[in-house]
């Protein structure tokens, strides 16, 4: 079966599932401590949940691109459902899904903690946060000159998730501030600077 499947897809899987292993952390929190008990149902009940088996047992040979597509659409559907409930319930809330964004970030720096050039970080990067489809173009480069990359995340790749829900997009992106402060924390040769809504920088110093 695998022989259908190119790495593209599994990296893609993967990303799916870094971003759900990251959703049930918030999950957790808000359910362990009776703030929105009933969560995970409720996140179920509008939007399902994304598979979380082996690529290779669940994935319609038939239609892989939409398949992906359809599970990408799920993860991103369910995170953006979870910050409007948070919301509605507390937007002071906010500030504690920021706070395990933060610590999600530290903990994927340590698993690749003796990479230390700008352009493999970003490479890391790009293999773990979900920015659509390849062919969505939600990554676009403004500069790289090997020891400073700035990047554009495209707002149409995630803006309307957050449209749907009636939220400003800018939630997300506070969050993914959050986790790539989180990730390059403990960078000692890498500065990292959110310079607009969805524009980023990370260079060698």
């Amino acid at each position: 079966m695998s022989a259908f499947l190119g790495p593209i897809h599994f990296m893609m899987y993967n990303k799916i599932q870094k971003q759900n292993d990251l959703l049930d952390e918030v999950i957790a929190y808000m359910q362990d401590n009776n703030i929105i008990p009933d969560l995970s149902s409720k996140l179920k009940e509008k939007y399902g949940e994304n598979e979380r088996e082996e690529l290779e047992s669940v994935i319609d040979l038939n239609a892989i691109h939409s398949w992906l597509n359809n599970q990408v659409n799920i993860a991103e559907s369910r995170l953006a459902y979870t910050v409007k409930l948070i919301i509605e319930k507390d937007k002071s809330l906010m500030d504690k899904m920021g706070e395990l964004f933060y610590s999600n970030g530290m903990e994927k720096r340590l698993e690749c903690a003796e990479i230390i050039v700008v352009e493999e970080l970003f490479k890391m990067l790009n293999i773990t946060l979900l920015d659509g489809m390849p062919c969505d173009g939600g990554i676009i480069i403004q500069n790289d000159d090997g020891s400073e990359i700035m990047w554009e995340v495209n707002l149409e790749v995630h803006k309307p998730y957050y449209d749907k829900e009636k939220i400003d997009v800018e939630y997300f992106f506070n969050l993914r501030d959050k986790w790539l402060q989180g990730f390059f924390a403990g960078s000692f040769n890498i500065e990292y600077t959110r310079l607009g809504l969805n524009l980023f920088k990370i260079m060698e110093v």
